[in-house]
């Protein structure tokens, strides 16, 4: 048997932005498998830049989603500052930027109840069952305002079962293995790792940097799958 930390979390009014999205933010009805692992490095305290590898498997229910409007600003140091044009003048040295300031849509998932497992290396595990138990900081997961309410961290024992049924829609990767009906799902093309260039820049890795998965929705079999204490269907990347 496989041990996982398991999650119970909440958020509401969250967007987890989709790369491509730019007139309107729209957003993935779950988090990332990136966002969810800067996370849990935010909240083990690990340093910028300072990667450990662990594997995780994201699932949720929510109540659909919502369009509101932002503040969205837009400027260029290499934009001179024209009172005609600009609404607002950025002052550095003796040089004036302009900026434009309107508004946008975004969209936002509402009321999304997750369950996360995650399995950290084995001296990573201790260090990440105690941070999500006790965050040293406020844990934001989507945008910065995007609070985590996680309402329980538990070590939980994972067994394979032939055949299982979700609880919550999950994210299944293509290349996991298990055995799905033919049924319609999404397929998402979702990032996990990156890597420091020598320039000091972030790049997804060109092997597991990116994850094709389904986006398969609960009370549905599924077969060759890990499964929790509670029933939960777990498919770790």
């Amino acid at each position: 048997m496989e041990r996982a930390i398991r999650v119970e979390c909440f958020q509401n009014l969250v967007n987890y932005r989709k790369p491509s999205s730019f007139i309107i933010k729209e957003s993935f009805p779950l988090p990332p498998y990136s966002t969810v692992l800067g996370m849990i490095h935010r909240a083990c305290g690990y340093p910028n830049g300072e990667f450990h590898p662990m594997k995780i498997s994201i699932q949720g229910t929510n109540a659909g989603s919502v369009s509101e409007l932002y503040t969205r600003y837009s400027f260029s140091f290499n934009t001179p500052y024209d009172s005609v044009r600009h609404q607002i003048c950025i002052q550095e040295e003796n040089k004036a930027y302009g900026a434009f300031k309107g508004v946008a849509n975004v969209e936002l998932i509402c009321e999304n109840r997750m369950v996360f497992h995650i399995v950290p290396a084995e001296e990573d595990f201790e260090t990440v069952y105690r941070s999500l138990m006790r965050p040293p900081v406020y844990i934001a997961l989507g945008r910065h305002e995007d609070i985590l309410d996680i309402g329980k961290v538990e070590v939980v024992e994972l067994c394979r079962q032939e055949s299982a049924v979700t609880k919550n829609d999950i994210y299944i990767p293509v290349q996991s293995g298990a055995d799905i009906n033919r049924i319609s799902a999404t397929i998402y093309t979702l990032t996990k790792e990156y890597e420091i260039t020598k320039q000091g820049l972030r790049r997804w890795k060109a092997d597991g940097g990116k994850v094709k998965a389904y986006y398969f929705p609960k009370g549905q079999s599924v077969g060759n799958v890990l499964v929790d204490g509670h029933g939960d269907v777990v498919v770790l990347v």
